[in-house]
């Protein structure tokens, strides 16, 4: 069970022990919760120092946030509803898998922090739930990625020819337009 600290000019601090982790680590999120990753069998006394030592760090982020929420104004996007997004992303995937005759083995939705789909070798297929969130061009050529990569493991040359036969051509642009949405994950 995590711990949490409340620390002056920061606010509460959830402290976690990891056993996998290997290094002390801060995180903070958009909602501006920090958490501090110790772990397993680190001195108490070396976590909290290390905490302390980045305080002006953690400052700075925590500000970086509130001004980027500032400057947004109050639009704020949804929360979304895993398995409300779920519903919407098999859906597509099984239209596109059909309209161009792929085929996937297994389908999972996640919350993932810097990935917006995988396909594993076993062409099973992992797709973050935020992809709910991007315009319908590019939640489709996501998926449409991960569907060629059934077919194509790699990101040669005949790979991109095949995603841009599915997409029509353009999927090097989509790709170059999906980067400005990383920092919305």
């Amino acid at each position: 069970m995590p711990t949490i600290l409340e620390v002056p000019d920061i606010g509460p601090v959830t402290l976690a022990i990891s056993k996998r982790a290997k290094h002390l680590r801060i995180t903070i999120k958009p909602d501006r919760t920090v958490r501090l990753t110790v772990p397993g069998g680190m001195a108490d006394k070396k976590a909290l120092q290390f905490l302390h030592s980045r305080i002006p760090w953690i400052k700075k982020h925590l500000l970086k946030f509130e001004q980027f929420e500032s400057s947004a104004g109050s639009i704020r996007l949804p929360r979304i509803n895993k398995a409300r997004a779920g519903v919407v992303l098999i859906e597509r995937l099984e239209e596109l898998a059909e309209l161009h005759n792929f085929r996937f083995n297994k389908v999972s939705i996640r919350n993932q922090k810097t990935k917006w789909g995988s396909c594993s070798a076993k062409d099973n297929i992992s797709l973050n739930m935020n992809l709910v969130k991007l315009p319908a061009e590019l939640r489709d050529y996501v998926i449409l990625h991960e569907l060629v990569h059934t077919r194509i493991k790699n990101h040669s040359k005949k790979f991109w020819a095949e995603l841009d036969r599915c997409i029509g051509g353009s999927a090097k642009k989509l790709s170059r337009m999906l980067k400005k949405y990383r920092l919305g994950l």
